[in-house]
């Protein structure tokens, strides 16, 4: 949107404050007008919505200057900057915000204003519902346009704008002895000061006057405002950064989005967890099988090298597969009489026999393991014999 709302602020609350509403679109005036002071500034609220606005206050409430600061040794010099303007400030220093302007040569314009000036003009704004986007003053909101002064005339005040960074606001009653002397102090050799006027009959001694097209007060400070070299809201004022409405919005939805990818990413760890684990007890489950096959092994580092280590020694060597087709194939009834184990084993490639010496807990063990095995190989057993609790047997095991 091309509208936009500016504002002019007094010093004191119970000071009137100019509005205008300005359409960079159309280049025309949408509004203006004059609030008795400044607790009706909530009314200017409908008319800017929750847009920032640009406000312009008193140059009359704060000091700017410039300071001799060599380039060198700026960033340190800065630090003491409220320390050199000391002596020309007449409260603490401590009281005081100080923002840095442009810089002409070695000097360098410098604003100090006190804190409780700012606080007011922000509270001011703030109970009215209103967010400034810029803080200037208003003598940096003429456009110099070429000269080195340029004023204007707001009822009985003459802003003026001195510099880049620097100007003043003279009461009438003061005009007529603080402008000769204003004047005198700026260094232009032997040429007169150009001076830009914005407001009819304004007198110059010894300057040249450079008449500006008659526009109202108002509109000159908006159409300077965007140019203006400083804004006050800095340092501590500076505004913090805020989310649009449009972001607002979606907070909600946003937050749900992450839960929701944070719920995911728990469910697939859990779901790594267990597959870790099911991975874990594969592994105990294809070391015991290999150990049961291979009683003298007693320790299991890697059992594929190991398998493989296993079958070179066998016999035959084209064996290797179905021996190991044959050993999958027992592996159910191994697991269905866990008391049951092979003491010893031995592959007969040519034969394509496994020859093994079980050890169980009873006859009926081996019998079991036989009716299992019977299934799907062809098994033969030898003579069964008891010893301390534990019967063993010689099975041969053969392909059908």
């Amino acid at each position: 949107m091309s509208e936009r709302l500016f504002i002019r602020l007094g010093s004191h609350q119970e000071q009137a404050c100019s509005w205008l509403v300005w359409s960079e679109q159309e280049q025309e005036i949408i509004a203006s007008g004059e609030l008795s002071d400044a607790a009706s500034l909530a009314s200017l609220k409908d008319r800017v919505g929750n847009r920032p606005v640009d406000i312009l206050v008193p140059t009359s409430s704060m000091m700017l200057t410039d300071i001799n600061l060599p380039e060198k040794g700026q960033r340190q010099a800065l630090r003491a900057l409220p320390f050199l303007m000391e002596e020309s400030l007449a409260t603490s220093i401590e009281d005081m915000h100080f923002v840095v302007g442009p810089r002409t040569g070695e000097k360098l314009s410098v604003i100090a204003v006190a804190h409780q000036q700012m606080q007011d003009w922000l509270t001011w704004l703030s109970d009215a519902g209103l967010k400034a986007k810029r803080l200037v003053p208003d003598c940096l909101a003429l456009p110099l346009d070429e000269c080195q002064w340029a004023a204007i005339r707001c009822g009985d005040e003459l802003v003026i704008r001195t510099g880049q960074g620097t100007g003043v606001s003279l009461p009438e009653a003061w005009q007529s002895f603080a402008l000769p002397k204003l004047m005198a102090s700026t260094p232009t050799g032997d040429e007169s000061i150009n001076v830009a006027s914005y407001s009819q009959e304004l007198a110059f001694a010894s300057a040249n006057i450079e008449h500006k097209p008659l526009e109202l007060p108002m509109l000159v400070f908006a159409k300077g405002i965007l140019n203006a070299p400083v804004n006050l809201l800095s340092g501590v004022y500076k505004p913090k950064r805020e989310y649009s409405k449009q972001l607002l919005l979606w907070k909600n939805s946003a937050i749900i989005c992450v839960l929701a990818i944070v719920l995911a990413l728990v469910n697939k760890g859990l779901d790594i967890r267990q597959l870790n684990q099911a991975t874990m007890e594969l592994n105990q489950q294809s070391e015991s099988i290999f150990k049961s096959v291979s009683p003298s092994t007693q320790r299991v580092v890697n059992i594929h090298s190991q398998m493989g280590a296993m079958l070179k020694s066998m016999q035959g060597q084209g064996g290797g597969v179905a021996f190991f087709e044959m050993l999958s194939g027992l592996q159910t009834a191994f697991k269905q009489i866990p008391d049951l184990k092979p003491n010893s084993l031995r592959f007969d490639a040519n034969r394509n026999e496994i020859r093994m010496q079980i050890t169980a807990n009873s006859y009926g063990q081996i019998e079991q393991f036989k009716d299992l095995v019977s299934k799907d190989f062809e098994i033969d057993t030898g003579a069964m014999n008891s010893n301390e609790d534990k019967v063993t047997s010689t099975v041969t095991v053969r392909s059908k």
